[in-house]
């Protein structure tokens, strides 16, 4: 029997766990508690790789905000047009607004990546012990068992492994609800 690969390591493992559940579950007829798993799948380390990218180019903007305001300044003691000093404070403005933007993805981002293995380690959690509480029930139906006690036990663990996902799953919706403002753009360039 081949151990199924997740991106999480924590549902890899679970995987593992729910091995005997999910041949068990094939034999009855059951819901397949291993592929139930695949809806929590993710990558927190990407997601903090990513956010730290964005980090680093918050860094940069402000940088780059600190030269532009100073050239500015520089510009403006020269005796330049009133129309200048206008146009840089809305550049200035720009790339203010582009810093704490890319800040506050970076926040989130690291915030959404801990949200994430939270809750695929406490989600591979759960499940490991409904199918540690389901073992003999799991051995009996893998050894030809067929009687109605040891085939409800399985499936009610197979149909608790999908309800923890399910619930898990539904968790994510106000995760994405913060997402949500991150697909407009930062800043409207002038």
């Amino acid at each position: 029997m081949s151990v199924e690969l997740f991106e999480h390591p924590a549902l890899t493992s679970a995987a593992s766990s729910l091995a005997s559940l999910r041949e068990a579950a094939g034999r009855i007829g059951a819901p397949d508690p291993v592929a139930a798993l695949r809806h929590l799948d993710c990558s927190p380390a990407a997601i903090r790789a990513s956010a730290s990218a964005v980090d680093a180019g918050a860094l940069g903007v402000t940088s780059a905000q600190a030269e532009f305001r100073g050239g500015v300044e520089r510009a403006e003691t020269g005796g330049s047009a009133e129309t200048f000093g206008t146009w840089a404070d809305t550049v200035d403005g720009q790339y203010a607004a582009a810093a704490r933007a890319a800040a506050a993805t970076a926040a989130l981002g690291a915030r959404l990546a801990a949200e994430l293995d939270e809750l695929a380690v406490s989600a591979s959690a759960e499940v490991c012990e409904l199918a540690a509480a389901a073992s003999p029930s799991t051995a009996a139906v893998l050894s030809g068992d067929r009687s109605a006690e040891v085939v409800s036990a399985v499936s009610t663990a197979c149909a608790s492994v999908v309800r923890v996902i399910q619930r898990r799953v539904s968790s994510l919706s106000a995760l994405a609800a913060e997402l949500e403002p991150l697909t407009a753009p930062a800043v409207e360039l002038s």
